[in-house]
């Protein structure tokens, strides 16, 4: 009897510590998940890891990156010695951190504060004072704000006074009337300096339509967004889907290298579809060396591999994606590569945090990261090489820490590994292994997908603002207007005068469809207007490795 209860006593004893055991696991991996949001909602968007140089043994970094060691601190105070620093004059061509020259094309005015009395006596002696020269005490810029005006087009008619009259071959008369530039849009007030600022503060500035309608009320003028919307939608389709078209077409064909990638939207009125599902948006986006620079939105309904293989159609070159499988069924002459910035990522989310909120520098995802950081050390290195010397210096350099890497992963697996967000860094890094190690054999091909990135962030930024898309049209629309700025942005252009452009340009062509005639608008143009093309401004790109 006792030794029955003996044993069931220990069997219990050993259900309770594997219960126990789970449970750790359990709570670890639910730290893990809260650390993720942690740094989602509150922490940086940048994935850095303390640098080496920083640390030394002993120490950790706080919350706010400092260095936190008492000892460490007080050898530093006893070494400090006073240095002089020599300031540098101040250059005066830059004012408030704007260069002079970034000014050139505004409108100068010049104000010369003049005496009062010309005949104003010396103050001192009463004698007689004579002008010797001017002092420039200030220079600030002021702003116009926007102001509206009416354009009637009145155009003249003119009549034959011989047709029409007795004994006349013609028995009616001949009327005449001068051309007039058609109009932007058939029974609208719209023209293209109007419709252009309603297009760059929504698809460029992010400002909603709805948001729109109350300035233009201040200003002066009732503009529905149900009327501004339905503008936005009639000049996609009528004049810069033929332009879209024409720049996908031509990326496939001429581009050696693409990046695709995809993000979530929503539209509310999709047949067979509840508003509040996910609808997706697909970017291509050239590579850096292109001659051509363009980048292409496309909506969907869905994140199906069949969008991928429509969209990538005919395409035989290099793409750069995520490791998502809807890309695995493309034709066999693309050659896929895939991103380390995700690989990193999931690494990167798999270290825990210590009581101090830093990171554990003993956890396996932690020496993860540590040899990708050693491959974006080697791509900095290289990054001004010819794709030749970068073949060269990949396989000396890079391809000895990939073997290192994969080493540490495989040993790593065969463990029993707790840490689901491990489990999932190494299950991916094993899966996508190919194709993860095809920059090596080909200096075109970069580490990340980081150009789209770059270019899909604006449209997920400003999807925070206007939320939807209300009906299908209105989706293609933001697809087309997306791929214009975004293309207009790498390219360098002026975009709020290369939409009006646009707008002025088009509407006036006899043949609209037909690529020779809208070939020389596409946004890598040589044709297209001095002030389009040398634009003096930047376009800030965000960096996501």
């Amino acid at each position: 009897m006792r030794q029955e209860t003996y044993e069931n006593l220990v069997a219990e004893n050993q259900k309770l510590k594997q219960e126990i055991m789970e449970l750790k696991i359990k709570v670890e991996n639910q730290q893990l998940h809260i650390n993720t949001l942690n740094r989602y909602i509150f922490g940086s968007k940048r994935e850095n890891t303390p640098k080496e140089e920083n640390l030394v043994e002993g120490t950790q970094c706080s919350i706010f990156g400092e260095i936190e060691n008492k000892e460490l601190k007080q050898e530093v105070e006893e070494k400090t010695e006073e240095i002089i620093v020599h300031r540098k004059k101040r250059n005066k061509k830059i004012e408030s951190g704007i260069k002079k020259s970034e000014l050139k094309n505004i409108e100068k005015e010049t104000i010369i504060v003049k005496l009062e009395d010309e005949n104003l006596a010396c103050p001192k002696c009463e004698g007689d004072i004579k002008k010797i020269g001017t002092e420039v005490v200030r220079q600030e810029i002021e702003f116009v704000p926007a102001k509206l005006k009416m354009i009637t087009y009145v155009r003249e008619v003119y009549k034959c006074t011989k047709c029409g009259t007795k004994n006349e071959e013609n028995e009616t008369a001949t009327i005449i009337k001068t051309k007039t530039p058609r109009a932007l849009l058939a029974h609208s007030f719209a023209s293209s300096s109007l419709a252009t600022e309603v297009i760059y503060q929504k698809y460029y500035m992010g400002v909603p339509l709805y948001r729109q309608e109350k300035v233009w009320d201040d200003r002066g003028l009732i503009l529905p967004r149900s009327m501004t919307a339905n503008w936005c939608i009639k000049l996609s389709q009528y004049y810069f889907e033929p332009l879209y078209e024409l720049m996908l077409k031509k990326l496939k064909e001429e581009s050696e290298l693409l990046h695709a990638d995809e993000t979530t939207m929503q539209c509310n009125k999709e047949a067979g579809k509840k508003a509040s599902s996910n609808s997706y948006m697909w970017i291509l986006a050239s590579g850096e060396l292109e001659k051509k620079k363009g980048v292409i939105f496309k909506y969907s309904k869905n994140r199906s591999a069949e969008v991928a293989q429509s969209l990538l159609k005919d395409y035989k070159n290099i793409l750069i994606t995520d490791g998502y499988s809807g890309y695995n069924n493309l034709e066999k002459d693309v050659n896929r590569a895939e991103c380390w910035a995700h690989t990193r990522r999931y690494f990167y989310e798999s270290i825990p945090l210590d009581e101090h909120k830093n990171m554990i520098q003993t956890a396996e995802g932690y020496k993860g990261v540590k040899y990708i950081d050693e491959l974006f050390e080697v791509e900095r290195e290289i990054e001004k090489l010819s794709v030749e010397e970068k073949v060269k210096k990949r396989q000396e350099k890079s391809a000895p820490i990939l073997k290192k890497f994969y080493e540490w992963v495989y040993s790593t697996n065969e463990k029993y590994v707790t840490n689901t967000k491990l489990q999932k860094a190494l299950t991916y890094a094993l899966n996508q292994k190919e194709n993860l190690s095809k920059f090596l054999a080909d200096g075109r091909i970069p580490l990340t997908n980081s150009r789209a990135e770059r270019s899909i962030r604006p449209f997920a930024v400003h999807r925070k603002n206007w939320l939807f898309a209300d009906t299908e049209a209105g989706a293609k629309a933001n697809a087309i207007y997306y791929s214009l700025i975004e293309s207009a942005k790498v390219n360098k252009l002026n975009i709020y005068k290369y939409i009006k452009y646009l707008l002025d340009e088009l509407p006036q062509l006899e043949e609209a469809q037909e690529e020779k005639e809208i070939e020389k608008y596409l946004p890598w143009s040589k044709e297209l207007p001095e002030e389009i093309l040398n634009y003096q401004g930047t376009y800030k790109e965000i960096n996501l490795e």
